[in-house]
């Protein structure tokens, strides 16, 4: 699954630089330059925030705050801002705003690579090695059970007390028992939508995390997803329940 990297940048010379750059070193960069595409793009679970520092058009404060303010959802995305050259107030605004860290733009145009590879989300791997929480594993039993509703607000509950990234993974798994929840309502663009959500965000814990088999979800889900596509937003008849998934624990793992 390819990794997304969202641009808070509206320079119309330098952002096609950057977006191809991305796209060469294997990202798909999401431009983002309001609340609500920036809401958009962090559904789809991003590795790294790059934002402008210098831009006039947008206020790059309130949208770090947006992504890094307490108690956001994408709080463990690192966000990293450039300015036009080393400005030391500007660089103790923008690291008082939430950026992790802050470099010129120069460094952006010629060290790109390096400073992805540095500042970018990776998964703590170490987590994935643990048992799954108590609420974890009760909304997985209630997801098997196909009481998508419960399984939410339980799966919710363990979101909430979990303060790792690893967090991303339960809402990823509640948010494809949502859609699953919408399917069974026959509301197309509903499930349609939170799909498109969880799936990119359990994605990033395959193949398999706390003993769950992730990859085998994520081809449920988007087997899902691809019936949908086929029946069409005016659909109104049934739905093979088969394609409702089951969450597996690989051999020797979970309850």
């Amino acid at each position: 699954m390819q990794e997304t990297i969202v641009l808070i940048v509206d320079d119309l010379m330098f952002l096609p630089r950057l977006e191809n750059a991305l796209r060469q070193l294997g990202y798909q960069p999401l431009v983002a330059t309001n609340e609500t595409d920036l809401s958009r793009a962090l559904f789809t679970a991003p590795v790294l925030v790059i934002i402008d520092l210098f831009s006039q058009n947008f206020n790059w404060e309130r949208l770090v705050r947006f992504v890094k303010g307490p108690g956001k959802k994408a709080v463990h995305v690192p966000t990293l801002g450039f300015g036009p050259h080393v400005d030391l107030e500007l660089r103790e605004r923008a690291l008082a705003a939430g950026c992790n860290a802050v470099v010129g733009r120069g460094a952006i145009a010629s060290q790109l690579p390096h400073l992805v590879e540095k500042h970018k989300w990776v998964i703590d791997t170490g987590r994935c090695q643990d048992t799954p929480p108590p609420l974890l594993l009760e909304g997985i039993r209630l997801f098997n059970q196909g009481d998508y509703f419960e399984c939410h607000e339980i799966i919710e509950d363990a979101w909430n007390e979990e303060k790792d990234p690893v967090r991303v993974m339960y809402q990823g798994i509640l948010q494809i028992g949502v859609a699953c929840y919408h399917v069974e309502k026959k509301n197309w663009r509903g499930a349609m939508k939170v799909l498109e959500r969880g799936i990119p965000k359990a994605g990033r814990f395959a193949p398999s995390c706390m003993g769950i088999d992730i990859a085998r979800l994520l081809a449920d889900a988007e087997t899902i997803r691809q019936e949908l596509l086929r029946l069409g937003p005016n659909w109104q008849g049934e739905f093979n329940p088969q394609l409702f998934p089951t969450i597996q624990f690989l051999p020797g793992e979970g309850n």
